[in-house]
């Protein structure tokens, strides 16, 4: 597949930390996008980090991905879990700023956490550390395969919807200035 900016017809360049923002019903391909944009990001040098999925676990299939040795890739998991798996895991009261360098590929997946509330509670220490990414390397591609998840992992740790609202703006917004391109997607019914 080849992706092109539509205005002007240049292709995108992969270096740069955008937005992609997909929209459609299920079954439509969106979440393929998002992991089309991901293999882009991958081989053009930069880092994935695969944050919210279903609760069946889709983001766990980079585990397959031939363009990462598992030593390449890094399970994020609940601080009451214990995981083992073919590559490195670390419980997320552990993980660390440079982990977004050293890794490829960091994946949170649902099936990691004892419940959604679980994992949107604890997600925010990920998201806490990408607001406090001031240089880097590498862009991190952040794939969030459900928006509004984004919105209720805010919804934990702010005072009311309207701040949870504000700060997942502000993310949006100024992902660029942390290294972090974005892949969101959500139903159009």
């Amino acid at each position: 597949m080849k992706v092109l900016w539509i205005r002007g017809g240049e292709s995108i360049r992969f270096t740069r930390p955008h937005t992609f923002f997909t929209l459609g019903v299920r079954g439509s391909g969106k979440s393929s996008m998002l992991e089309h944009l991901g293999i882009q990001y991958l081989e053009n040098g930069q880092n994935i980090l695969d944050l919210f999925g279903s609760r069946d676990g889709e983001g766990l299939a980079w585990l397959r991905s031939s363009l990462v040795d598992p030593e390449d890739i890094l399970l994020v998991h609940s601080d009451n879990a214990d995981v083992t798996a073919p590559c490195d895991s670390k419980p997320i009261s552990k993980i660390r700023l440079d982990d977004f360098e050293t890794y490829r590929i960091i994946i949170s997946s649902s099936p990691l956490y004892s419940s959604p509330s679980e994992e949107f509670s604890q997600v925010n220490k990920i998201i806490g550390l990408l607001y406090k990414r001031l240089h880097w390397k590498k862009i991190v591609y952040c794939i969030v395969r459900e928006a509004s998840n984004l919105f209720y992992s805010r919804l934990k740790v702010a005072n009311n919807q309207t701040s949870a609202k504000a700060e997942m703006i502000y993310l949006i917004r100024e992902a660029r200035h942390m290294g972090v391109a974005l892949g969101l997607d959500t139903l159009k019914y």
